[in-house]
């Protein structure tokens, strides 16, 4: 069980920080940026909110979500323990509000598709760990990439 865990934080981490960083770019208003800056603010916010979720929902999120499924198991009827489950889950996640309830019914819909997959070892989940970090890298190299052609076409049009 706390290996599927495990593999659902992997996959929770980044859908996490795009969704939230598409809900946050999307309430601020774009003031005549070109594509470049806006792209590289928005891959900024990807990258901020990665690094922030990847510890509290590895430790928090595991830890919290296996608990919930550990309390759901208690009860005979497989609809009343998707409840519980469910709910618990939604009580710990509203520990920051809105921000963290996202990340907790995230990662509550891929353990559940998960729960049913053969494939799930300790390999598999020592491998997920290279999502969240594979994706952290990716966004932080474009916007390092960004940034340079920036530089570059501010230095070629001031000749």
């Amino acid at each position: 069980m706390m290996t599927r865990k495990i593999i659902a934080a992997s996959w929770t981490v980044p859908i996490y920080a795009f969704v939230l960083s598409i809900v946050e770019f999307s309430q601020q208003t774009l003031v005549e940026t070109s594509f470049l800056e806006s792209l590289s603010g928005f891959l900024l916010l990807c990258t901020i909110y990665m690094a922030y979720s990847f510890p509290i929902i590895f430790t928090y999120g595991v830890v919290t979500s296996w608990f919930s499924d550990w309390v759901a198991k208690r009860f005979s009827s497989e609809r009343i323990q998707l409840f519980t489950s469910f709910a618990l889950h939604i009580l710990f996640g509203l520990v920051l509000s809105w921000l963290s309830l996202l990340a907790a019914i995230l990662f509550f819909l891929i353990d559940r598709r998960l729960m049913n997959r053969m494939d799930v070892t300790k390999r598999a989940a020592i491998k997920s760990l290279f999502i969240p970090i594979g994706c952290l890298l990716v966004v932080m190299g474009s916007v390092y990439l960004i940034g340079v052609v920036q530089d570059f076409f501010v230095r070629f049009n001031s000749i």
